[in-house]
């Protein structure tokens, strides 16, 4: 078995797309072994830097190669050419899969044509979103609670998000909520923060500026939890103006950032499910 090298630099935004490469490459039969770094070492087997570093233009040569942090579509090429051949899976994003691994959190990797996913050639669903929407000249606002922004950050990280992206409010607080969002004083006392009714109100004010939205509101943890709803219930809806919004309860396992990174994979997710029926 082939093992191929990983190298980011200490940007935790990059971590995610060595992780997809990592699983495809599991999947074509290679081990992968993933190191931050500060300097790219001088060791031998295959190698990939992901993003700039001080030394590498002395350190490129036969089986090393460089890419830029945050880009697919060249990630992708590069797998293609130099990896072997797999029949790619589909991607379905959810809180649990039985008998399945999660790639990343919230994201499963399942046999094509699976019921509920969608074909992503191995894409992270951010970099997706934005390559099928950006041409339809939709608006899209993103309402955000537990997740603090961190859904709008992932998209923002990509060049030309600002053709698909129109506003992220990060609604922390119930007053937030009200006022940002128009989530009524009384779905509040009823539900609180963390329930269906809630996130489609915060979907419904998110759409009143946009033409597709994604709303979410959770527990991530690791305090928070109250009875009925433990640490990693999240509550993600998910529409179009003029249509009716669609909403589920997910519970995540893990530690705070997991949470919240499924919770924004799982609305990226269904915001590409949207792809389908328009």
């Amino acid at each position: 078995m082939s093992e191929l090298s990983l190298y980011l630099p200490w940007r935790p935004a990059v971590l995610p797309d060595a992780q997809r490469l990592a699983a495809w490459a599991h999947l074509a039969g290679w081990s992968c072994r993933i190191e931050l770094v500060q300097t790219l070492p001088d060791q031998g087997g295959p190698a990939l830097a992901l993003g700039e570093f001080a030394n590498s233009a002395q350190w490129l040569g036969p089986q090393r190669w460089q890419l830029p942090a945050s880009d697919w579509a060249a990630l992708s090429i590069w797998a293609e050419a130099h990896l072997p051949a797999v029949a790619k899976p589909w991607t379905c994003f959810t809180d649990s899969l039985p008998g399945k691994e999660a790639v990343l959190p919230g994201e499963y990797w399942v046999a094509a044509g699976q019921a509920g996913a969608v074909a992503l050639d191995f894409a992270p669903p951010e970099w997706a979103l934005l390559r099928r929407w950006r041409h339809e000249k939709r608006r899209l606002a993103l309402a955000e609670s537990c997740t603090g922004g961190g859904l709008a950050a992932r998209l923002t990280a990509l060049p030309g998000s600002s053709a698909l992206l129109h506003q992220g409010i990060v609604s922390y607080s119930n007053t937030a909520k009200m006022a940002l969002l128009h989530v009524r004083e009384e779905t509040l006392a009823r539900v609180g923060a963390v329930a269906e009714t809630t996130a489609l109100e915060m979907l419904e004010g998110a759409l009143r500026e946009a033409d597709l939205a994604a709303a979410i509101t959770g527990i991530a943890g690791p305090g928070g939890a109250v009875p009925g709803k433990p640490v990693g219930t999240v509550c993600i809806a998910w529409g179009q103006r003029g249509a009716a919004g669609q909403v589920r309860t997910c519970h995540f396992t893990g530690d705070r950032w997991t949470v919240q990174y499924a919770a924004g994979s799982v609305a990226l997710g269904g915001l590409l499910g949207l792809l389908r029926s328009s």
